[in-house]
């Protein structure tokens, strides 16, 4: 869904159908995790393990792709593989749009 939205134009008509519905996949997700995924987690791990957990999650972040790459979707040893390359590649792509002079 991200690399078909990354696709469309801001001013596109499919653009706001899209997003809305982007959002909306987005928000069960998160609702699902708040209420039935993390809860659990929390439970049975110690408060060092939780901060532990959120240090990794944060590095993991920091060194992840930064748009979405389909052809790894699925696979982990995929993602694994080309996750760095793409990463570095995606934040140097970000750095150079950045750069550029909006018109």
């Amino acid at each position: 869904m991200l690399s078909v939205l990354e696709a469309v134009t801001v001013s596109s008509a499919e653009f706001d159908r899209m997003f809305t519905e982007f959002e909306r996949v987005v928000l069960d997700h998160a609702e699902r995790e708040e209420q039935e995924e993390f809860p659990p987690v929390r439970a049975r791990e110690s408060q060092s393990t939780l901060v532990g957990m959120g240090a990794v999650l944060r590095a993991a972040e920091k060194t992840a792709p930064t748009h979405p790459h389909p052809s790894t979707a699925g696979s982990p040893i995929a993602q694994w593989m080309v996750g760095p390359w793409a990463s570095a590649i995606d934040r140097a792509r970000d750095a150079i749009k950045a750069a550029m002079p909006r018109s």
